[in-house]
């Protein structure tokens, strides 16, 4: 790497860590979780948990940079806009940043991961909305009953949308 891309990764990382997520900031969490809280403990879940017939380091790629685009377009929930303008926004932040890091293979690996085009990517998907569930639970004396209950719906058919349910049903009803 250059040294402005050096730079450039030192912003980036910097951002990740101080970049609380909206999620949390909207339900009232005092110092919620950062971007990069999240995909820590979501690559965590990908080590652990990833079955053998998928490829683990795709995933760990994925968790790691899912959310990286948030760094310079900000962090939306879901409902905020379109998942069409939504997909645009952080794609076109991802190229940014994969110009300014010279990695142009974090687009790719972006845009599989929101398109859900792969097994790994289906199960980094069920992975990220269980981190959501795990998240939930950890604030669960700052948020409402029915908030949680809403985000084990939601992860509820991410997870049956992949060939791993079984054992990532088993993690939440351990919540639970």
């Amino acid at each position: 790497m250059t040294e402005k891309q050096v730079k450039n990764l030192v912003l980036i990382l910097n951002k990740m860590k101080t970049l609380e997520r909206n999620i949390w900031i909207k339900k009232g969490i005092f110092q919620a979780e950062s971007v990069a809280d999240h995909s820590s403990s979501l690559a965590m879940l990908i080590l652990l948990l990833t079955p053998p017939e998928l490829d683990q380091l795709k995933c760990l790629k994925m968790a790691l940079i899912h959310d990286l685009p948030e760094t310079y377009c900000g962090d939306f929930i879901t409902d905020e806009m379109g998942a069409k303008e939504k997909f645009k926004l952080e794609h076109n932040a991802v190229a940014k940043i994969a110009k300014d890091l010279g990695a142009p293979e974090l687009v790719a690996v972006f845009d599989e991961y929101e398109t859900a085009t792969s097994p790994e990517a289906k199960f980094v998907k069920a992975l990220d909305k269980l981190d959501n569930l795990i998240t939930a639970n950890l604030y669960s004396d700052q948020v409402s009953p029915i908030f949680v209950r809403e985000c084990a719906s939601d992860a509820y058919p991410a997870i049956m949308n992949t060939n791993s349910s079984a054992s990532l049903l088993s993690i939440l009803q351990a919540l639970f």
